[in-house]
């Protein structure tokens, strides 16, 4: 008898157990419905958008027929173009080259290069690690780009066929020819490149006065630019575009003139600056302002340039107070004032690679209250 009471004990605590535990699965399903309800109705919407972009492609396409048959008939009727864009096939990229290749290199591993445009950064000038390779064949080209992951120097080189060029505004020349004047722009320089290599490239076109090499953060930029004595010169000089300087094509143009400055409350434009002297020779002047002087100018290069004006008693230069840095502006002062009449004649001439700028000192002999000499 306690047996079976407690038997029955037992039942009917598991049927209050699983009375109570009812209502939770209940809820446990419904919640389940009503996710998977949702699902349905994501997939059905899905399946609605599909269904309808499909049937807008269906449309689409079938109205480019319509677009494309002039196309086509353009084709057939401009036979130059398709041979232009053969021509393009001819030019390869060549990318995630190491710093210090060498045409040699690509030509070893690409085949038969028959030029190379050096990808540089514009800001800093530096080496961009990629080529523009031009082929004399398409095929040349295509056989290329099977080197496409090749070993150069430890890296994986990318090669592929490069995008076809646009046409410039003139006859697809590589940029635009600003106005003809003295000085020249000179790119795509080598990184062993010297003046002495850029003047001998440059003999045969005039006097070539300064050669200013383009720095950033004591970085070579891979630029230049050139001050010819005459338009004249500096047009042999741009005729030079594309030639060879020290490994590379030289990119060649006229610079573009500064515009003139203006002062800040006006909008009046200042006058050029003169290289001649502004003001009239002061009486007994004995000393000159010499300008625009080269950073490397030293008393040995001015009694040199100055030699055959007369004897220089004394050379003044000028320094910043707070950095002591030579500021470029010096006071020349002579023994006689027939030598500086000589001397302002040679403004604007070249000193050291710059034009010299030349005014009067404004200073004169004169004898002081003690009988001495006093400048």
């Amino acid at each position: 008898k306690k047996e079976k009471k407690e038997k029955k004990e037992k039942k009917e605590k598991k049927e209050e157990v699983e009375v109570v535990e009812a209502p939770k699965e209940e809820k446990k399903d419904k919640k389940k419905d009503k996710e998977d309800k949702e699902d349905k109705k994501d997939k059905k919407d899905k399946k609605d958008k599909k269904d309808k972009k499909r049937k807008s492609e269906e449309v689409e396409a079938a109205d480019t027929p319509a677009v494309q048959a002039p196309a086509a008939k353009k084709a057939k009727e401009e036979p130059a173009a398709a041979a232009s864009a053969e021509g393009s096939c001819a030019r390869v990229y060549i990318g995630n080259l190491p710093w210090q290749v060498t045409e040699e290199q690509l030509k070893e591993v690409c085949g038969p290069i028959t030029n190379i445009e050096w990808m540089m950064h514009s800001d800093t000038g530096k080496f961009r690690g990629a080529v523009f390779a031009e082929f004399a064949s398409a095929g040349d080209a295509q056989a290329a780009t099977a080197k496409n992951g090749a070993d150069m120097d430890g890296r994986s080189i990318k090669v592929e066929l490069a995008q076809p060029k646009k046409a410039g505004a003139a006859g697809g020349a590589a940029m635009d020819e600003n106005e003809p004047n003295e000085s020249v722009f000179l790119g795509n320089l080598s990184w062993d490149v010297t003046e002495e290599k850029v003047r001998a490239a440059f003999s045969n076109c005039g006097s070539l006065g300064r050669v200013k090499f383009l720095e950033k953060d004591g970085q070579f930029m891979g630029k230049a630019f050139l001050d010819f004595d005459s338009v004249d010169s500096a047009k042999k000089a741009v005729a030079k575009n594309g030639e060879d300087l020290a490994g590379r094509p030289m990119k060649l143009n006229y610079s573009k003139p500064r515009a003139p400055q203006t002062d800040k409350w006006s909008t009046d434009k200042k006058p050029a600056r003169s290289y001649t002297p502004q003001n009239p020779k002061p009486d007994g002047c004995l000393e000159i302002f010499c300008g625009n002087l080269s950073y490397t100018i030293d008393e040995d290069k001015i009694a040199d340039f100055f030699k055959d004006c007369g004897t220089i008693s004394n050379t003044r230069w000028l320094n910043d107070r707070e950095t002591q840095e030579f500021k470029g502006i010096g006071f020349i002062s002579f023994e006689t004032t027939d030598a500086v009449d000589k001397a302002v004649k040679l403004a604007g001439e070249y000193l050291d690679g710059r034009q010299i700028r030349i005014d009067y000192a404004g200073q004169k002999k004169e004898a002081s209250a003690w009988g001495a000499k006093k400048w």
